[in-house]
């Protein structure tokens, strides 16, 4: 009882002895509900964490993805994964425009919003409505549909639950929000992300996880695949197709038009060759502490684990909410707006935080 009123404080920002660390809490964390199980896609389109009591329900017919479900007393959540390629300079409002408009012409539509998330690491966003449940007025379902551009594809997941049981799984889903890793085009798309210096002198090349570039006045899409370069520019110009060779640091790309362009890379890589992400060494600086981290010197049934996204949203154990980092200093803001600030450093390829609310050295490596 007092080891959960104690977790109950941190998500919700109540007090607490200055005395409480995080070391406190990756014991109080064995008194939670059972661990989440990974899954991953059996097409390899992506991997997740449910979180106790999901299980999968598969749809019939459907080859986009996965569907998951769990009841909480009578009432069923379900959270419908759904993955394709993405089409010539396509958006996340597009993505959105077009599942949406399947829910439009149902009983007691009423628009929500739009509100920029993240899903695992990197930046998504987030769409909200209502329609009623079998077209009866007095119970009315609650959707969201949260949609991810990442290498070459749209990932679109779909929550769906009434309306008055949605805090119901509210821990639950951003959990596995937060666990969800998109994978395919990963190794074909991932070592190119990044910013990439004309060594000729002309326009610099930006290439991003979400399948957008930029390439001086021009902006829009790309696709990589199989040593081809393809890029969608938003204004309406024609697709532009390149052969390329990375190796290592240095990106070539070429074709009849423009004949050959010679970049560099700008900063780390934050993939290898394969798409992981790279071992981190050196100098620590925001790009190396992006991803997820665990913790192996605590004693616990189940590690605690920090994930830094991109976007700046984090979760830190049962805490959630923004990061940011400089010059040796990580600091925290919960949901609860509370602030704590960190030493940080690597040590052998491992992230060490020190101070705020430690009472020792916190050691994680990368997930």
């Amino acid at each position: 009882m007092a080891a959960n009123a104690a977790v109950a404080s941190i998500v919700y920002g109540v007090p607490m002895r200055a005395a409480l660390s995080f070391i406190a809490i990756t014991t109080l964390l064995v008194a939670l509900p059972a661990a989440a199980k990974p899954y991953t896609d059996t097409k390899k389109r992506f991997t997740i964490e449910l979180e106790a009591g999901w299980e999968l329900a598969p749809i019939p017919a459907d080859t986009l993805g996965m569907n998951f479900r769990k009841k909480v007393g009578a009432v069923p959540g379900s959270l419908h994964v759904m993955v394709r390629p993405l089409k010539p300079a396509e958006t996340t409002k597009q993505t959105l425009d077009e599942l949406e408009g399947g829910f439009t012409a149902e009983l007691g539509y009423k628009p929500g919003g739009d509100v920029p998330t993240s899903v695992g690491l990197l930046p998504a966003m987030r769409r909200t409505f209502t329609v009623y449940a079998s077209g009866d007025a007095t119970t009315v379902r609650a959707v969201e549909l949260y949609a991810l551009h990442a290498f070459g594809h749209a990932h679109v997941l779909h929550f769906e639950t009434l309306e008055k049981s949605r805090s119901a799984f509210s821990r639950d889903l951003d959990r596995m929000l937060a666990s969800y890793q998109a994978v395919i085009g990963k190794g074909d798309n991932a070592p190119l992300v990044g910013t990439w210096i004309n060594l000729d002198g002309g326009t610099d090349l930006l290439l991003e996880e979400d399948g957008s570039f930029k390439l001086g006045p021009l902006a829009g899409g790309y696709k990589a695949e199989r040593g081809g370069l393809t890029l969608y520019p938003a204004q309406g110009a024609a697709p532009e197709s390149f052969s390329y060779v990375l190796d290592g640091a240095n990106l070539t790309v070429a074709n009849r038009n423009v004949g050959e362009m010679r970049f560099r890379r700008s900063g780390a890589a934050r993939y290898k060759s394969d798409g992981a992400a790279p071992k981190v060494a050196g100098p620590l600086t925001r790009e190396q502490l992006i991803g997820g981290w665990k913790v192996v010197d605590a004693a616990s049934t189940e590690p605690l684990r920090l994930q830094l996204a991109a976007s700046g949203s984090c979760a830190f154990g049962p805490l959630a909410g923004r990061w940011r980092y400089s010059t040796g200093r990580l600091t925290i803001t919960s949901t609860a707006d509370v602030t704590i600030t960190y030493a940080a450093s690597l040590t052998e390829g491992k992230l060490v935080l020190s101070g705020g609310d430690l009472e020792r050295e916190l050691t994680l490596v990368r997930e």
